[in-house]
């Protein structure tokens, strides 16, 4: 390309079905009875399967579905382009600046594009808008509210294109106009952007010289920056994207040099201003993009010295595993991509290392139940078990209401309910519920508490901790979880419900000077599935 640094950065060179409780009160009270007669578990364990779960599945009852989504191609964008940034805005995709493929009409800009090209997913079609102020390349972008902004990036400094800035500009497609806003502290490019609670974290880059570790977040309604926790492993061409609770930094690579790709993932808390490490991206690469569909993180792309990478990888927050999914049709790099609908948009980036361009519009169509889904299958011994062994503890604290009473109902099939959205939820608000609980709880070792519950049902420390959580400050989109309740015909007020009957019995087992752990370990020994684990594959839970 004209004009590049001939250098190892980026080589430069070419290369429901919900379950539902009997009705009948007869039945009720068969069930609850039973649970006091703690002698008869096979009786119960039996009655429980056939009539009360009749309608509970781990997967859905759907047919089965290809377990690695699918792609299909769209309308191309006009302008063959690397390196570009791309976001979703009212149901549009903007793929904004890059690298075009050297003409005789960019020659004097170097190649850097200024280019805001428009998509419509609903047409299938390309409209082009107001030009950026200044041509940019490795910049961010990002939408909060009805605008985007444009962060960081490279920009031509005489007959280099390599002068990272720290501008950024505001763009607002009513107006079709683009403004200038407070640029951020620390100049760089290939930086990554993420936003949470409506404001912009910039995350890592390289500045020509170092890896940058800088974390600044932007507020768009006081237009200023607060300096953040640096970015524990710093890295450049990283991809960021956000559950709407934690932000996932994920891969790069080192001082520009994609010879020295990184597997690093990174999860932020902007609440507590901390940095976790997390299972590593299974492909170690840079130069890629990633975003979120139905609370699930997918990276798409990338480069390293041997080729681009037709990788795509799915990340589960909530279990924190990863999954390979079906490959991309174009292997690329400097790539951008947005969420529109339930579909995926990858868009432009190169398909060899370095300069090389495309203008490619791929789209990435997830399975419906998201990775890994498999043939349904029943509730399995040892989540039936589990609940019923948390109804015998509240039984034997005396906090249980009466059966056959709503109330006991209601606790009935909360426990349920809960205990199936824990499991199975694709809603990244009730899984990142579940693990903060516990790791507020039990710090790391929360994971693995949460796992086992995934598959083996209820314990007393994840139903402890869930409950604490659930009784303290609410920290969270209170709405946009209730909607995640909703899909299992529970709400707020039922885990509330079961909080406090939870805590009352462990204050009146405190009393009698009882472990609620230990009671609850000696109930569920005597109760089915004990000892077992559900047949659930890892990849079906977030």
């Amino acid at each position: 390309m004209s004009g590049r640094r001939r250098t190892d950065h980026e080589s430069r060179s070419t290369m429901s079905t919900t379950p539902r409780l009997p009705r009948s009160a007869p039945l009720r009270r068969t069930i609850l009875s039973w649970f006091h007669r703690l002698r008869q578990p096979a009786a119960c364990f039996l009655a429980l399967i056939f009539l009360s779960f009749a309608s509970c599945s781990i997967g859905r009852a759907d047919s089965p579905l290809p377990d690695s989504g699918t792609w299909t191609t769209a309308a191309p964008a006009p302008t063959e382009r690397t390196e570009v940034a791309a976001a979703a805005l009212d149901g549009r995709i903007y793929v904004v600046g890059g690298f075009e493929a050297p003409a005789l009409g960019n020659l004097l800009n170097l190649s850097i594009s200024e280019k805001v090209e428009v998509y419509d997913p609903q047409t299938d079609r390309w409209t082009s808008k107001a030009p950026l102020p200044v041509g940019l390349h490795h910049a961010g972008l990002a939408a909060v509210g009805r605008h985007l902004y444009v962060v960081g990036g490279y920009t031509r400094s005489g007959l280099s294109v390599w002068k990272p800035v720290a501008s950024l500009y505001r763009y607002d497609p009513q107006e079709d106009r683009w403004s200038e806003g407070t640029p951020m502290p620390t100049p760089r490019g290939a930086l990554a952007l993420a936003v949470v609670n409506g404001r912009i974290l910039a995350i890592g880059g390289y500045n020509g010289d170092i890896n940058v570790p800088a974390v600044e977040e932007y507020d768009p309604q006081a237009d200023r920056w607060a300096t953040k926790a640096p970015l524990p492993d710093p890295r450049d061409h990283l991809a960021a994207a956000t559950d709407g609770r934690f932000v996932y930094v994920i891969g790069g690579r080192l001082n520009g040099s994609y010879s020295r790709n990184v597997a690093l993932v990174h999860q932020y808390d902007p609440e507590a201003d901390r940095w976790t490490r997390r299972a590593d991206l299974p492909t170690a690469r840079s130069g890629i993009t990633a975003a979120v569909l139905a609370g699930r993180i997918y990276v798409f792309g990338g480069e390293a010295p041997a080729g681009t990478f037709t990788t795509t990888e799915a990340y589960q927050p909530g279990s924190d595993k990863w999954q390979t999914m079906a490959p991309m049709p174009t292997g690329r790099h400097g790539l951008g991509s947005a969420v529109v609908g339930d579909r995926i948009f990858v868009i432009a980036g190169g398909p060899k290392p370095g300069g090389s361009f495309s203008n490619a519009n791929e789209v990435f169509v997830p399975p419906r139940d998201g990775p890994g889904t498999k043939t349904s299958q029943k509730a399995s011994p040892a989540h039936v078990g589990s609940v019923m062994a948390v109804l015998a503890t509240l039984s034997e604290a005396e906090v249980l209401p009466p059966e056959g009473t709503t109330e006991a109902n209601r606790v009935i099939k909360s426990l349920i309910q809960f205990q199936s959205a824990m499991m199975k939820s694709p809603d990244s608000q009730v899984q990142t519920f579940f693990a903060t609980a516990v790791e507020r709880k039990f710090g790391a070792e929360g994971r693995t508490l949460l796992e086992a519950a995934r598959r083996k049902g209820w314990t007393s420390e994840v139903l402890e901790a869930v409950a604490e959580f659930a009784r303290g400050p609410v920290q969270w989109d209170q709405a946009r979880l209730d909607e995640g309740w909703r899909t299992y015909n529970v709400t707020q007020s039922d885990l509330l419900l079961l909080a406090g009957l939870f805590t009352e019995a462990r204050t009146r087992f405190t009393a009698k000077r009882q472990n609620i752990h230990d009671v609850f370990a000696s109930k569920r020994r005597s109760m089915p599935g004990a000892g077992q684990s559900a047949p659930v594959p890892d990849e079906t839970v977030m």
